[in-house]
């Protein structure tokens, strides 16, 4: 499980190293683009300097100021992390080329792996994720940066963990095996036995059940039966006890290893504790009555 960095978290993790920042007197914060745009704005703000912003084309080993290039000599340059230190040390490598003065500062750095420690840091050994990088960890995302090709945005576009039961199943006590009679009384009027469904592209999703694993056969015919068999299953491990507390940890660890960056869950207090344990995870509790989603946010208690 990644530790998330949030806003606020980041915004005070920046905070704390501005002080050896603001004795340097920088002229200019730069943002390495896109991952340091909003560090970078945030120290900019806290220091009250001019915001510029510089990206890294890793393909072609090239650097590049967005925009017109800052005044000042001396520039404080700011990015989220460095995993192995690449880029904030070629963008560097730029900055003084053109006879500048540079200061390095990342929010957080793996001194394990980096080959570039930068000036201004926090070590963190643990995997990090920021709000801005979710799309990165999706399953498209992964493989392509296994390439280690450059980004391409479409493959960061939202990946849905989805509810089983009160999502595509009626919100009624052992809806998979009363699946079959509600199913024959759906058809018998020609209604689907679901109502109004959360958005999902039906090929960046997967269904996260509470069903334990001896279900999987009945519960993938049912999803077929209704136009939804393409659509990937995860089912509670048989040794995992059925509890609330025991089925949203699994759900938040089987919707962070497959790399969603949302989850939609049906059941309120479901829906508050997968929050808790994946931070990382835009999560959703889906009312099937109002035909919506409620975006949910939670301070996750000690264990």
């Amino acid at each position: 499980m990644p530790v998330f960095l949030g806003y606020d978290q980041t915004e005070r993790m920046i905070a704390a190293l501005l002080d050896r920042a603001a004795q340097w007197q920088p002229d200019v914060v730069a943002g390495i683009a896109r991952g340091g745009v909003v560090p970078a704005t945030m120290a900019a703000g806290l220091l009250a300097l001019p915001l510029a912003m510089i990206s890294f084309d890793r393909a072609r080993e090239a650097t590049e100021w967005l925009g017109k290039p800052p005044a000042g000599q001396r520039v404080l340059l700011v990015d989220d992390g460095c995993s192995t230190g690449r880029t904030m040390a070629a963008v560097r490598a730029a900055v003084l080329a053109e006879r500048r003065d540079c200061l390095t500062l990342a929010v957080v750095h793996d001194p394990e792996v980096t080959s570039y420690v930068p000036d201004l840091s926090h070590p963190m050994r643990a995997l990090w994720r920021f709000p801005w990088e979710r799309g990165e960890a999706t399953p498209a995302g992964r493989t392509l940066r296994a390439t280690g090709a450059g980004p391409d945005r479409a493959t960061e576009l939202a990946f849905y963990g989805l509810d089983l039961d009160g999502v595509f199943l009626p919100d009624v006590p052992d809806a998979i095996y009363q699946a079959d009679i509600v199913a024959a009384v759906a058809e018998r009027h020609g209604l689907e036995p679901f109502g109004t469904l959360p958005y999902f592209s039906p090929d960046r999703a997967v269904v996260i059940t509470g069903r334990p694993e001896e279900d999987r056969e009945r519960t993938q015919a049912w999803l077929t039966r209704w136009g939804h068999g393409g659509l990937p299953l995860e089912c509670r491990p048989t040794d995992l006890p059925h509890t609330p507390g025991t089925v949203a940890r699994y759900k938040a660890e089987a919707a962070t290893r497959w790399g969603c960056t949302h989850f939609v869950e049906s059941d309120a207090e479901q829906a508050l504790r997968i929050a808790a344990h994946a931070p990382h995870l835009v999560v959703s509790w889906w009312s099937a009555s109002d035909a919506r989603a409620w975006l949910i946010g939670v301070a996750a208690q000690p264990e």
